[in-house]
């Protein structure tokens, strides 16, 4: 099951950017643009990367972003993960990065668009992967902030796929953003937003009935609710589950307690995804393997999931048909 899960083609569909910074980038990044990290040497940074609570994993998180100076940089962190992706056959991907933070460092949004774009183009030719960039609101800074951050986005919008909400949940349901995402969607950009991660079923609700979401990352909350699970089982809405994140951020206290085999069961739309792989130590196909090893989710489900995810992308259906053949293939020869 190991070695079929390792070289079996896949999507990503939730992975953030600086999430995917190992502690030896951020070192050498650090070091290169004379950023002054309190850490000794990269060993004791290593170690800062095992998270006791979700304020030391959004210290972590926010250092990343700190050490970023040129659009090089955060492009040649992009390739870094594409370069992981080959080793892990993601044939396409999907990734975060927000602009907001970068614009309240004094950079102007086109530093995170043109050099996402940039990495996106890059990785297409020289590797094959394809995808694009999603940047989020950042939930917890409010709408008017949300306005902001559309205005400065608009004007690129050929260069950004979706656009979704994240960071700090509870208190801060989609509802608030209402207005902005029907912007959103009149500019014909793909809506999703981290919805049931840590705050109730009603906030996954809110990012449907409120922002008209096209997918949900995480909705891992939507147990709780047992007619949202049947309206989300009827609709096949898309959810991108993150387990060792779960974990890791103390949702579940191991990762044989995870609820996806329950999500499963219940008919949803679930697929696997990292979120944040470098901070968590699991990249896509670790956490797929953690839920086979783990749990009773069965070989079969995990072809579904990879077929999910295939069907949850935003790829065009020409990309979405070739992508299906491949792991067909894969599948009849390996099954």
């Amino acid at each position: 099951m190991i070695e079929f899960i390792k070289n079996m083609p896949k999507v990503e569909l939730h992975m953030h950017v600086e999430g995917s910074m190992e502690a030896e980038t951020l070192w050498q990044l650090a070091h290169k643009n004379n950023y002054d990290i309190e850490y000794k040497d990269v060993q004791e940074l290593k170690q800062a990367y095992k998270f006791n609570n979700l304020g030391e994993f959004i210290d972590m998180y926010m250092l990343g972003t700190r050490i970023i100076k040129l659009e090089q940089d955060l492009y040649d962190v992009c390739m870094i993960y594409f370069k992981k992706c080959v080793e892990q056959n993601i044939r396409h991907t999907e990734v975060h990065c927000d602009i907001r933070t970068y614009v309240d460092y004094g950079y102007p949004a086109d530093f995170v668009i043109d050099a996402l774009h940039g990495a996106f183009t890059d990785a297409k030719k020289n590797y094959g992967i394809t995808g694009g960039f999603m940047p989020c609101f950042i939930r917890h800074l409010g709408n008017d902030v949300a306005k902001q951050d559309l205005d400065l986005m608009l004007p690129f919008k050929d260069k950004i796929l979706a656009i979704g909400l994240s960071a700090k949940e509870i208190g801060f349901p989609p509802s608030l953003f209402k207005d902005t995402f029907k912007r959103v969607g009149d500019a014909g950009i793909h809506i999703i937003a981290h919805a049931g991660e840590e705050a109730p079923a009603e906030y996954i609700w809110s990012a449907i009935n409120d922002i008209k979401v096209e997918r949900i990352d995480h909705g891992i909350k939507c147990l709780d609710d047992e007619k949202l699970v049947d309206y989300l089982a009827e609709m096949q809405l898309p959810i991108t589950v993150c387990p060792y994140s779960n974990v890791s951020l103390q949702i579940f206290t191991d990762i044989s307690q995870h609820v996806l085999p329950t999500m499963l069961q219940r008919g949803l739309n679930v697929s696997i995804h990292s979120d944040d792989p470098a901070h968590f130590n699991a990249y896509l196909s670790e956490n797929i393997i953690g839920i086979a090893e783990n749990t009773s989710v069965s070989k079969k489900q995990v072809i579904q999931m990879a077929h999910n995810a295939i069907d949850g992308s935003f790829a065009s259906d020409a990309r979405k048909s070739e992508l299906t053949s491949e792991l067909d293939e894969y599948v009849a020869k390996n099954g």
